[in-house]
């Protein structure tokens, strides 16, 4: 599911004057690339970054949809429903955090600051001398301030553990244990248990979406910071 608020954005809008006439120039179907300017370069760079950061909004987009996307299989191997529940929840914070990751990327980037992408962090973006006092560090805090929120889930998932923090998805969890064990006797539990089920993936999806709502809020806001920076950098190229 695409954002469309993204088609608009003015920092894709800024690197598209570069990026498709050096792509034009290219012949692709040949697979000739004509070597880029130093401009055509930078803003090669700071286009893959932030389209790195829009398709990991999109991949949020799709983990929300996958919660109510389960197929039941008859091959032994397959994921339960609550499995697959499971899979797409874990798969949502791990995307969600890393979206901070991204734009502290994007930062590196745009400002030239030449670090290693391991060494993209607070201590080395936010605080530096040339970020510091500019919109770009305000937004930049907010989105932090916003992914520090699910940080927690995220760690457990990175870290080996299975997203358990949920007292009703534990309860569901049971069930279908059981019914993997082939416990008869939880049959007639099961029209009960489809509907908890759902009523559960309709509240998760309404919980994820929200937060979705607010994180692209955050980070328009942050790619429009960029864009000024972003034009501002591309006049020294051209001056």
């Amino acid at each position: 599911m695409k954002s469309l608020e993204f088609d608009n954005l003015q920092i894709l809008k800024s690197t598209n004057t570069v990026v498709i006439p050096y792509i034009k120039r290219c012949n692709l179907a040949e697979g000739i690339a004509v070597a880029p300017s130093l401009l055509e370069q930078y803003t090669l760079d700071c286009f893959k970054a932030v389209k790195n950061i829009t398709n990991c909004i999109e991949q949020l987009h799709f983990s929300i949809e996958l919660l109510s996307g389960y197929r039941a299989s008859t091959s032994p191997s397959s994921m339960n429903r609550h499995d697959h529940i499971v899979f797409a929840i874990e798969n949502y914070y791990l995307r969600i955090t890393s979206v901070y990751d991204r734009c502290l990327r994007l930062i590196n980037i745009l400002y030239n600051l030449g670090l290693p992408e391991r060494d993209c962090k607070n201590s080395t973006i936010v605080k530096n001398i040339h970020v510091k006092g500019s919109n770009i560090e305000k937004s930049l805090k907010a989105l932090d301030k916003f992914t520090n929120n699910f940080r927690q889930f995220r760690n457990s998932v990175a870290h080996n553990e299975t997203y358990s923090e949920d007292d009703k998805l534990n309860i569901i969890a049971s069930y279908y244990f059981l019914e993997d064990q082939g416990a008869t006797e939880i049959i007639k539990f099961k029209h009960l248990y489809k509907t908890e089920t759902d009523n559960y993936i309709r509240d998760k999806k309404t919980e994820f979406k929200g937060h979705l709502t607010e994180l692209e809020r955050l980070i328009i806001d942050f790619l429009d910071a960029v864009n000024t920076k972003y034009l501002a950098m591309n006049s020294k190229f051209t001056s």
